[in-house]
């Protein structure tokens, strides 16, 4: 076998093994978390949101300056360890069952930054490693085994919850994105292949210099980053409204956090069986036919109908439909367009850059639109939601289309 095509197998095997053992490692504890979340006070959830942009916003920074002294392929493991020992931390606390109400709030912060900050960093390796036509062709298989990891993650949570209890699926959430970390180290081996006599090769685990704000800076100056954040901001927003729509309507239908729980965990075992779906039949082809422009555009439209459809006829069936639709677009087209936008731009930019739109401008878009549906609600109630999706939509139409045309006028025809 050609080289080089045996070094794009090995990522293409080893980078859907790590992303399948991250995702499993974060949805076996969230179908907890989101059952949980219903116990408190709806009136608190952008609160919630409010220490989780608060933790993100300092956390970004410190990966920041962390990339200006350290390896950049280097210390995305090790990211990885010191979230494994969180982990375990959380799992010693909810044992000991110490001011549970505290600590189930301070998880719940922590498990957003998590859900973001490892598969950013994931993602920014990757862009790292492959260019722009060869992450057209590894990016659905990556994807894909990241959607397993998905349906392995809520399975094992509903097997093993009555035998282990919520302590141990922490625990086995941190063992699960240990074995996410020796997948790495495999995905870095396979990678060498491919950069191996070339200049990226030398300046692969070079330190990035800069400080700790270098990122929020150089998105500031490129408009093509910056239209990133604008997609991301009208995806968070977008995102948010269905999910406090989601809140109400499971908090006044189902009154038991058991149920509430096996109720999530069945969302996302078919979030995953359709995600998966979309990974390994429509993203490869839609991606080399159309580019990242027009795949990025399918989300808006799905997330303007989900949303009117929870406002006109809220209903569990309604939410489930809507749910498994758009988080399946989502995770199963969304994310590899917009991952694959990444693969045009500088290798500082692949780590900080990207890490500061994926965590900082999400959460902000959480915290803001949070605030902008109770307003919203007091208002006109959910009617005033749908006429504000309306332009929210328009916009996110113009960023997929800016930056379809923008990436096509980074990349080459020979670009590998």
């Amino acid at each position: 076998m050609d080289p080089r095509l045996r070094s794009q197998l090995g990522v293409a095997l080893w980078g859907a093994g790590a992303f399948a053992a991250l995702l499993a490692s974060y949805s076996a504890f969230r179908p907890v978390r989101d059952a949980l979340m219903l116990d408190n006070n709806p009136d608190q959830v952008p609160w919630l949101f409010l220490g989780t942009f608060i933790a993100i916003s300092v956390a970004s920074p410190v990966w920041s300056a962390i990339l200006a002294r350290w390896s950049r392929r280097t210390v995305v493991p090790l990211a990885y360890h010191v979230f494994a020992a969180c982990a375990v931390g959380f799992f010693l606390l909810k044992r000991a069952d110490i001011a549970p109400l505290t600590v189930g709030r301070a998880f719940y912060i922590w498990s957003a930054v998590f859900n973001l900050f490892v598969v950013s960093v994931l993602w920014s390796l990757f862009a790292d490693l492959l260019g722009p036509g060869t992450a057209r062709r590894l990016y659905g298989p990556i994807a894909a085994g990241g959607t397993v990891g998905t349906l392995v993650g809520p399975s094992l949570t509903r097997a093993l919850v009555g035998t282990i209890g919520v302590a141990g699926v922490l625990l086995m959430s941190a063992v699960l994105l240990e074995v996410a970390v020796i997948c790495i180290y495999q995905v870095r081996r396979a990678g060498a292949g491919l950069a191996r006599g070339t200049a990226a090769e030398a300046d692969a685990d070079a330190p990035a210099g800069g400080g700790a704000f270098t990122g929020i800076v150089q998105v500031a100056r490129s408009p093509y980053l910056a239209t990133i954040v604008g997609y991301v901001l009208c995806t968070a927003c977008a995102a948010t409204f269905i999910y406090l729509r989601q809140f109400a309507i499971v908090r006044e239908a189902i009154r038991d956090t058991a149920a509430r729980t096996e109720y999530f965990a069945t969302i996302d075992i078919w979030v995953a069986v359709v995600t998966l779906a979309f990974q390994t039949v429509l993203v490869r082809p839609a991606l080399g036919w159309f580019g990242p422009g027009v795949v990025l555009a399918i989300l808006p439209l799905t997330q303007l109908v989900g949303l009117s459809a929870l406002v006109l006829a809220p209903s569990l069936g309604a939410l489930m439909i809507v749910q498994v639709i758009s988080r399946s677009a989502t995770h199963g087209l969304t994310r590899p367009a917009r991952e694959l936008l990444f693969t045009v731009v500088s290798r500082d930019d692949k780590y900080r850059a990207k890490n500061a739109i994926d965590t900082i401008a999400y959460r902000f878009g959480d915290l803001a639109s949070s605030w902008l549906n109770a307003g919203l609600i007091a208002i006109g109630g959910g009617l005033a939601l749908i006429g504000a999706a309306v332009p929210l939509v328009a916009i996110w139409l113009g960023c997929a289309a800016f930056l379809g045309a923008g990436f096509r006028r980074r990349v080459t025809p020979d670009t590998p």
